[in-house]
C-alpha cells in the first residue's frame, strides 16, 4: 500500500511534490523477518558444510536465494570479509547448557570471551523479530546485541558490532546459536563492522560434554600498515579458533584451585581472586581501548603519539599516570612470556618500595598459588618486608597460543586479610566496596604471526602505572612520559639481552618504542 508521507517545497517552482514510501503491513514485517533468520540460519549452516565439519545437509527451508546472495555480496572498496570455522568439544558443559550461555545473558557470554570481547550489551527485540520469537517455537531465545572487540594494544582500532542473536533447537540435542548483523534491519545502528551469518552450532557429545562449531563470517575495514598487521591479515587474531580457544581458557579458569598454600585462605578469597584479576585485566583493555572510558581515564597524549599516557582519575591518593606502548622482539612468546614474569613483579614491587627498577631484591615469599590444572592461568601473592612495612604482590599470568598476559598489583595488608586470609586476624568480608584499586601493570604478548607460543617473533603491550606526589613538584605530560620511556627502554633493552640475546644501541631503541619496530 502507497501512501503520502510528507510534502516538500522546491523552491524554483511555485507546487510542491509529494514523496512516497512503501509502508509495510504487520504481517509482512513478520514475514520479512522470518526470511531474514532462515536465510541467516541457512548460511551459517552452509558455511559448516562447505568448511567438512560433521554438518553433512543443508536444512531445506525453501527459495532465499536472493538473500543469501545478499548476505554473500562482496565487500566496498576499503573493507574486506573475515571467514573462518573451528570445531572443539567443550568439556562438562552439556549442548543446552551452552545454548543458554550463548543467548540468554550477554553479562555471560561477555565473562566467556574475555578478552577478546572487550564489552558487551543485549536488549530484548522488539516489533516483528519480537512476534517471531513468539511465533516460532523452536526459536529459544532472541536479543539485540552490542559488541565491542579490542586487541590490547592502542594500534590496532577497535571493533564495533551491533547484531541480532537468536537461539534455535535444531532437533533433540542440537542446536545453533545465529548471530546477523543489524544493517539488514537497522541501516542506521552505530556500528563499524558488520556480522554477516555467523554463530555457533552445538551437540550433545557424550553424556557430560558437547561439541561445537563455531562460524566467524564478518566485513570490517582493511587492515592499516602496523605492528598487528601481519596477525590481523592472517585472521589469527579475531579468528573462529581464536574464539574457541579464549573460550575453553575461561571455563578452565573458573576451575582454579590452591597450591603451594603457606598461609589460611577463606573459602570465599578463590571467587574474589578471580573477580578481582579480571577488573584487572578490564583496566587493562579500557587503557588500550580506542575510545577509554572519560569517568576513569583521560588520554594527555596525541593520537599520533605511539607512546599513550593516560591520567587515571579514580586514584586520588596519589597523582597517577598510565604509560602503554607496543613493540616487537625477535623472540619466541612462550620464552617473552616467561622472562616477563619476573621482570613483571619486580616493576610492581618497585612502585612501593621505594627501589630503582633493576635494584637487586631478594625474591618475594611466595604465599600460594591459584591456578587451572594445565598451568595456564596462575594468580599467585607474593609478600616482600620494605622499609614501609609489609607489601603483598598479586600476580595473574594467563597463557595462550593466541594472548599472553602478566598483570600485577600491589595490596596492602588490610586488604589480604580483609579478602583472602582466613584466621583470627581475618575480617573477611566479601565486598566490592572493600576492593582495593583494581589498577595493575604488567604485559600482554601476542605472536606476529603463526606458530602460537613457539612463533618466532613476539608483540608485547608494555602497561605501568606511574604515581606522583600530590604535594610535590607540578608534573605535565612530558615529565611523565620521560619517565615511561625510561621503563620501557630497559624493558626493551633487558628482553633483546637476555632473551633475544643481542645488545641494542639507544638509537634502536628509540626506533622500536616509535612504533617502526616493523622495519627491524
Amino acid at each position: 500500500m502507497l501512501s503520502a508521507d510528507q510534502t516538500i517545497p522546491r523552491r524554483d517552482l511555485s507546487v510542491a511534490f509529494k514523496t512516497y514510501k512503501r509502508q509495510l503491513s504487520n504481517y509482512q514485517r513478520l514475514q520479512l523477518a522470518n526470511n531474514y533468520c532462515k536465510a541467516a540460519y541457512l548460511e551459517v549452516m552452509s558455511l559448516a558444510k562447505e568448511a567438512g565439519t560433521w554438518v553433512r545437509a543443508k536444512p531445506r527451508l525453501g527459495n532465499l536465494d536472493d538473500l543469501v546472495n545478499e548476505f554473500r555480496t562482496p565487500p566496498l572498496p576499503g573493507r574486506k570479509m573475515e571467514v573462518s570455522v573451528a570445531t572443539a568439544v567443550i568439556p562438562d558443559v552439556l549442548a543446552s547448557e551452552m545454548a543458554e550461555m550463548m543467548t540468554l545473558s550477554s553479562n555471560l557470554w561477555s565473562k566467556l570471551l574475555f578478552p577478546l570481547v572487550k564489552h558487551v550489551e543485549g536488549s530484548n527485540v522488539v516489533g516483528s523479530l519480537q512476534y517471531l520469537s513468539y511465533a516460532d517455537v523452536s526459536i529459544k531465545a532472541a536479543v539485540q546485541m552490542y559488541a565491542e572487540l579490542q586487541l590490547p594494544t592502542t594500534l590496532v582500532p577497535t571493533r564495533y558490532f551491533e547484531f541480532l542473536r537468536y537461539g534455535k533447537e535444531i532437533m533433540d540435542g542440537i542446536y545453533i546459536i545465529v548471530d546477523v548483523s543489524s544493517r539488514y534491519s537497522d541501516p542506521f545502528a552505530k556500528r563499524n563492522s558488520e556480522r554477516r551469518p555467523s554463530g555457533v552450532i552445538i551437540r550433545e557429545h557424550g553424556p557430560e560434554d558437547c561439541e561445537i562449531i563455531w562460524i566467524e563470517n564478518v566485513e570490517v575495514d582493511e587492515t592499516r600498515e602496523n605492528l598487528y598487521s601481519t596477525i590481523i591479515g592472517s585472521n589469527l587474531a579475531y579468528g573462529a579458533h581464536r574464539w574457541v580457544t579464549t573460550l575453553l581458557w575461561n571455563l578452565k579458569r573458573d576451575k582454579s584451585s590452591f597450591s603451594d598454600l603457606k598461609i589460611d585462605v577463606h573459602p570465599g578469597a578463590g571467587s574474589f581472586l578471580l573477580a578481582l584479576t579480571q577488573a584487572m585485566k578490564r583496566f587493562f583493555m579500557e587503557c588500550v581501548s580506542q575510545h577509554p572510558d572519560e569517568a576513569a581515564l583521560t588520554v594527555i597524549t596525541s593520537g599520533e603519539d605511539p607512546i599513550r599516557i593516560l591520567h587515571n582519575k579514580k586514584l586520588t591518593e596519589y597523582i597517577s599516570f598510565v604509560g602503554v606502548n607496543s613493540f616487537r622482539v625477535q623472540a619466541k612468546p612462550l620464552s617473552v612470556f616467561q622472562f616477563l614474569m619476573k621482570k613483571d613483579l619486580q616493576l610492581e614491587f618497585r612502585v612501593f618500595g621505594g627501589s630503582e627498577t633493576n635494584e637487586v631484591h631478594e625474591e618475594p615469599e611466595l604465599l600460594f598459588t591459584f591456578g587451572t590444572d594445565d598451568k595456564s592461568n596462575i594468580i599467585s601473592l607474593h609478600k616482600r618486608v620494605t622499609k614501609e612495612g609489609i607489601v603483598y604482590g598479586l600476580q595473574e599470568a594467563s597463557m595462550d597460543e593466541y594472548c599472553s598476559f602478566i598483570l600485577s598489583k600491589t595490596l596492602t595488608e588490610d586488604t589480604v586479610n580483609a579478602h583472602i586470609v582466613c584466621g583470627n586476624k581475618s575480617i573477611y568480608e566479601d565486598s566490592k566496596s572493600r576492593m582495593a584499586n583494581i589498577t595493575p601493570s604488567g604485559f600482554a604478548i601476542m605472536p606476529d604471526g603463526p606458530g602460537g607460543l613457539h612463533c618466532d617473533a613476539s608483540l608485547v603491550t608494555f602497561l605501568v602505572q606511574l604515581y606522583y606526589d600530590p604535594l610535590g613538584n607540578p608534573v605535565d605530560v612530558e615529565f611523565v612520559r620521560k619517565d615511561f620511556l625510561s621503563d620501557l627502554n630497559n624493558i626493551i633493552r633487558e628482553l633483546n639481552e637476555k632473551v633475544v640475546g643481542e645488545k641494542m644501541t639507544g638509537f634502536e631503541i628509540i626506533h622500536l618504542t616509535q612504533g617502526k619496530a616493523s622495519c627491524i
